[in-house]
């Protein structure tokens, strides 16, 4: 969870997939389908097609704010 909150804090306004409601439910379902919880709710295939465009998302975001904004450290 430290990881979503610096980057959903960071990223979030510039990468919609990394904002704070959409990446919370992305980890909150990969969590429910990595560990069995019996009191969840079954995971539906429109949950996988979210979760697949929502991770698309993600990183078409990441590649092109690396490309406009390289970090000095690695350039």
């Amino acid at each position: 969870m430290t990881v979503e909150d610096a980057v959903s804090a960071q990223f979030g306004d510039d990468i919609a997939a990394y904002a704070k409601p959409t990446f919370e439910r992305l980890r909150r379902t990969r969590h429910a389908a990595q560990y069995f919880d019996p009191s969840a709710p079954p995971l539906t295939r429109g949950d996988a097609e979210w979760a697949l465009e929502k991770a698309r998302s993600a990183v078409a975001g990441a590649k092109l704010l690396l490309s406009s904004s390289p970090p000095d450290r690695f350039v």
